[in-house]
């Protein structure tokens, strides 16, 4: 990988990167007095679990259909067990409605129908801000949020906990941030092995130091890489 980005590419990335993270910073600052209802912190969350394994614009706009259609409302998650919420989960992520925004089916429609039902079975017993309140550290709560809800993994948890603002001391270890990494011979593609949580947490090791040379948090660090090297892709270089 590395011999495919010369120096001058790499510091050109490094550049920007540099340059996006106290934008990102100020960003988050701004928003830091923003309180999070339960109804946005369940979509944040909704968007995080519909955001695995597919396009960043596929997962949004999945998303914004579900809102819409009313399927985030507190009416629907106060309940467990309600076999027509899965139902009608599924008839939008699977393109069937016409009445909503964005047309088109959603990647896997049936398994993610079949997880949001499983998280609202288990948030509508001990719902997202009670989770979020606690003092626990940032790791054990994404084991516990892994552990009890359907649909997230490690990614996905450190995504949530990040954009809610509850922990940055999390790395979001996507495709991009992980040819980042490669590219700088800091972690190859073949040794992140990121499919288990012991594994994740080996490679965020190598993430979280490498932020700590730069000053800044790993969230703020794995936010700007991403959004440098999706531009890096979409221009070919």
């Amino acid at each position: 990988m590395t011999c495919r980005h010369p120096p001058l590419m790499r510091h050109r990335l490094d550049s920007a990167i540099r340059v996006l993270c106290p934008l990102i910073e100020d960003r988050i600052k701004a928003r830091e007095t923003n309180r999070w209802c339960e109804f946005d912190l369940r979509k944040e969350l909704v968007g995080c679990i519909l955001g695995s394994q597919v396009r960043h614009e596929m997962a949004v706009a999945a998303t914004e259909n579900l809102e819409q259609a009313g399927l985030l409302d507190d009416s629907w998650w106060r309940d467990t067990r309600d076999e027509e919420f899965g139902i009608e989960v599924f008839s939008v992520l699977s393109g069937q409605r016409c009445d909503l925004d964005y047309s088109g089916g959603y990647r896997f429609p049936r398994a993610r129908a079949a997880q949001l039902s499983q998280a609202r079975d288990v948030l509508a017993k001990v719902p997202l801000a009670c989770r979020l309140a606690n003092n626990q550290l940032p790791r054990t709560l994404r084991h516990n949020l892994i552990a009890d809800i359907s649909g997230l993994g490690p990614k996905q948890a450190s995504m949530f906990l990040r954009n809610v603002g509850r922990s940055y001391d999390l790395a979001i270890l996507d495709t991009h941030v992980l040819h980042f990494m490669d590219m700088h011979d800091l972690l190859s593609m073949t040794q992140a092995r990121i499919g288990t949580v012991v594994g994740y947490e080996r490679a965020e090791c190598v993430a979280v130091d490498y932020a700590g040379t730069l000053g800044y948090p790993v969230g703020y660090l794995d936010w700007a890489i991403w959004a440098t090297m999706k531009a890096a892709r979409e221009l070919g270089l």
